[in-house]
């Protein structure tokens, strides 16, 4: 717990803390990185969006300082080697759990489970953040094959669809013409040797363009609910989302590695902006979430070890890029009734925290590395306790109850 040494604390003791100078003295189990003060604040950035119109485009290879910025595929980021922040997240727990994700057992469970194909509105709305074209691509297929007629219906539906959105895309995902699309869809049928004159050939015709024409199918109830995100998207601080994301780099991979320990460590943020652009260096994360409120998002984030992944991005990225990240900034989208939309700017106390969280990570997974050593929970029992745990209930378990009255 933190405390100012010297101060009155009541009903103003909030107050007090957020206006606290510098010299008075914080009591603090974790050493900060850097004064609290050079971290940047939501009016820093305000201010300099107000006063700056224009945009700069960075480029990627000007990233590369101290280690390797890309923007590669997340296949080719999953298959490195090096440590990122959802194998650090699990040292916290145990080495055993360490183990776990890094030698893929985990990965390998997953894949003998599959994943289930289906639409996931919170996949489909992240994307959308980092793409808003992509909020045009959602539509309600009604349309059938199952005759002559409907699948005729369905080529109308979906060479209309592609021709007025003005784009489809390509085998590897990247955006093309609309014509591009349609001639691809046509070498499709050529090459499976069909006809579109023939009742295969059309439903095969119709499979090419659903593929090409980038369009997600969508019930009408998640229509719904995009067309609302995506007013909101629009709307949200008049317009901010679109401004805090022109020009930033999407979903680029990091790759360094940490100086005190010797491991490689990577980290993929959804996007990386910069001082030319908001005024200073920054992380941007988009979490999309079935949460009731705020309230609930920070004890989300707090649970699930976000501070940890935003300290090691804002670290990483320094090193790599050679600037400052000094600033997160987590787009939070509501995925449930009434489907806001949040842009929070993380406090330096947290992400100090995050970072002394990284530092911890990093050194229970170096040593269990080096001795090859990876126990489970009985590492939290005393030397010579034989993985016998003395165990304490958490504090908000000791609750004072009220005294029941049960006669007259």
């Amino acid at each position: 717990m933190s405390s100012f040494e010297n101060l009155e604390l009541g009903a103003d003791a909030m107050s007090a803390l957020k206006t606290a100078q510098r010299g008075e003295t914080l009591t603090k189990s974790v050493d900060y990185t850097r004064p609290l003060s050079e971290y940047a604040t939501p009016d820093q950035i305000a201010t300099f969006l107000l006063n700056n119109k224009e945009a700069k485009h960075i480029y990627t290879k000007d990233l590369n300082v101290n280690g390797i910025a890309i923007q590669d595929s997340m296949e080719k980021y999953l298959s490195n080697e090096a440590l990122s922040s959802g194998m650090l997240k699990e040292a916290l727990k145990t080495p055993m759990h360490l183990a776990f994700a890094i030698y893929g057992d985990k990965q390998e469970l997953e894949k003998i489970q599959g994943e289930k194909a289906h639409f996931n509105l919170g996949n489909f709305l992240h994307q959308a953040i980092l793409e808003p074209t992509k909020f045009g691509r959602a539509i309600v297929d009604n349309t059938s094959v199952g005759s002559t007629d409907a699948t005729d219906k369905a080529i109308e539906f979906l060479e209309t669809q592609i021709t007025n959105n003005g784009f489809g895309v390509d085998d590897k995902g990247e955006e093309i013409t609309a014509q591009e699309a349609l001639d691809l869809a046509n070498k499709d049928v050529s090459d499976l040797g069909m006809s579109l004159d023939k009742i295969d050939g059309k439903r095969a015709y119709v499979k090419a363009l659903k593929y090409f024409s980038g369009l997600e199918a969508v019930t009408e109830e998640n229509y719904f609910k995009i067309q609302i995100l995506k007013k909101h998207y629009e709307e949200y601080g008049g317009g901010i989302l679109k401004r805090l994301l022109h020009h930033s780099k999407r979903e680029i991979s990091l790759y360094t590695t940490d100086e005190v320990t010797g491991l490689n460590v990577k980290v993929r943020p959804d996007a990386l902006q910069f001082e030319e652009n908001i005024g200073v260096n920054a992380v941007i994360s988009i979490k999309s979430s079935g949460i009731e409120d705020l309230r609930a998002f920070y004890y989300q984030a707090a649970k699930l070890h976000y501070d940890l992944s935003e300290g090691m991005y804002q670290e990483v990225a320094s090193k790599v890029t050679g600037r400052d990240f000094n600033c997160t900034i987590m787009i939070m989208l509501q995925t449930v009734a009434p489907y806001a939309v949040a842009v929070l700017v993380w406090s330096p106390e947290d992400i100090e925290t995050g970072k002394h969280k990284y530092r911890v990570a990093l050194d229970v997974a170096k040593n269990a590395i080096t001795e090859q050593r990876y126990p489970g929970y009985d590492s939290f029992a005393e030397t010579g306790d034989f993985g016998l745990i003395q165990m304490h209930l958490p504090q908000w378990n000791n609750q004072e109850f009220l005294p029941s009255q049960i006669t007259n």
